[in-house]
């Protein structure tokens, strides 16, 4: 009874929540594609609980299982990052309250579908054509709904949680000044989920803010200090995490190679220690494609692979990718940049697809946005120069006409 009494108030207040802090942003029809991103990724989730149920969604909300046994007397002694702030996370949920398993999936499904609200209200703001299309397929808002961007950001555990604390970081971080708050709550959230991504993070942001030309000093000499002291705290648990003494090319390349070596595993094993590193970049980012499906689930993804393949061809053929970094603004920049240098550090760890998708996740839709940003511009451009053609036309024509 008191699941179903969880879930019933849960839903309702994610309807209501999100119906009123999108409908002032966008309107009706921000609403109702909100609404949308919702419910679709909530029935994602529940298709992901039952993928993964009785692997780490399992581990983390029962707080442990036989093999990796925990005892937490207090909530607090679940306090930690990594797999302890999940647990943490889910005490007073699965401990304190004894919420089902299945009650556990829609609380995560529920509150990491903000994460698509949010990222569909920074398009809204940074993109000029509310309806971009190519070849007359829609392309926003419908890359949004790609299947594998929820099904890895829906279930039970750290995915959620660092898809949603990325996200409302990018949110915040187009108005830094006015949305302090939520870029710190992103930055601690990614800090005690995982260290090395809030690393990534600051790091791109700090590059991009210290070398803007239209922010006031002050503000850099603020956001330097911060993230100097941000590096400090995090740099730490990145190398208790990756299990190095400190960061050098020898302690690198032998962390490739472990990861590499414990990875190989699986029909969905693909050995990359041939490829030249280009290669090894292409494979993360593109591949399962057609040929290396050997499932249903690597099947959708080589499509979806496919796609965005196809994507990222026709809009490099039509826009200069350098002029349109150019013309972004700061927050596309730092999109880039993170999903950059996330893709360097883990294309040259990961050789499981499994592995590769759920990694590539955390990001890869921010080089999307970049693909559409810059898209959007250039049909922007056109429509801009064709304006601007009409209207000397007809003053041309205007001066012609006799009095």
């Amino acid at each position: 009874m008191l699941d179903i009494l969880v879930i019933f108030l849960v839903y309702v207040l994610s309807v209501v929540l999100i119906t009123e802090f999108v409908r002032p942003r966008t309107g009706g029809r921000g609403v109702n594609f909100s609404l949308l991103l919702y419910h679709y990724h909530v029935l994602i989730g529940f298709y992901y609980g039952w993928f993964a149920k009785g692997t780490d969604t399992s581990f983390y909300w029962n707080l442990g299982d036989r093999y990796r046994r925990y005892i937490f007397e207090t909530w607090f002694d679940a306090y930690g990052v990594n797999n302890f702030f999940i647990f943490f996370v889910n005490y007073p949920f699965s401990r304190v309250l004894g919420l089902d398993f299945w009650t556990g999936t829609f609380l995560y499904a529920s509150v990491s579908s903000w994460a698509f609200v949010l990222l569909y209200l920074v398009g809204q703001d940074l993109f000029r054509n509310k309806n971009i299309r190519i070849f007359n397929f829609s392309i926003w808002p419908s890359i949004l709904l790609l299947p594998s961007l929820h099904f890895w950001s829906s279930g039970i555990g750290k995915d959620s949680l660092i898809f949603l604390f990325i996200s409302m970081f990018f949110y915040g971080i187009r108005d830094f000044r006015k949305n302090m708050i939520t870029i710190i709550i992103a930055v601690a959230g990614l800090y005690h989920v995982r260290p090395h991504m809030a690393f990534i993070i600051l790091l791109s942001t700090s590059i991009m803010l210290i070398i803007d030309g239209k922010l006031h000093f002050s503000y850099k000499v603020i956001f330097s200090l911060l993230s100097i002291f941000g590096f400090f705290i995090i740099y730490e648990q990145v190398l208790i995490f990756l299990q190095i003494e400190e960061f050098n090319n020898e302690n690198i390349d032998e962390l490739f190679n472990t990861t590499t070596t414990n990875l190989s595993y699986g029909r969905s094993f693909v050995d990359m220690s041939g490829y030249p590193y280009p290669l090894k970049l292409f494979t993360f980012l593109y591949r399962p494609l057609f040929f290396d499906a050997h499932n249903i689930s690597s099947f959708i993804n080589s499509i979806e692979n496919a796609i965005c393949l196809a994507l990222t061809i026709v809009i490099f053929t039509k826009v200069n990718p350098l002029k349109g970094y150019k013309q972004a603004p700061n927050a596309v920049k730092i999109m880039l940049l993170t999903f950059l240098l996330a893709s360097i550090a883990f294309a040259g760890a990961l050789s499981n697809f499994g592995i590769i998708v759920r990694m590539k996740n955390m990001t890869f839709v921010y080089f999307l946005f970049f693909l559409v940003f810059i898209y959007d511009r250039h049909i922007y451009g056109i429509r801009l120069s064709k304006y601007k053609r009409y209207l000397a036309q007809r003053q041309k024509a205007h001066a012609k006409t006799p009095e």
